[in-house]
């Protein structure tokens, strides 16, 4: 059995997870070191982070942009 590439052993797969989000998942689904079970618990989890620190990002644009307009700024 051939060794598995440096960027499918599972210490790449979580930095890439923390460092790029779901960019990391195709790494995640080819990598041998995961068992289905974390495979789909790691992108669920990550899917829940992406959302809510999307709506985290969206809403304090949102909160800046009102504060803007109140100061005159915009």
């Amino acid at each position: 059995m051939a060794e598995q590439k440096w960027y499918l052993k599972w210490w790449t797969v979580v930095v890439l997870l923390l460092a790029v989000g779901p960019f990391g998942f195709p790494f995640l689904w080819k990598s041998k070191d995961f068992n289905l079970f974390w495979k789909i618990f790691l992108t669920v989890v990550f899917i829940i982070l992406t959302i809510v620190l999307t709506w985290g990002t969206w809403k304090t644009v949102e909160l800046t942009l009102k504060k803007f307009k109140e100061l005159g700024l915009l």
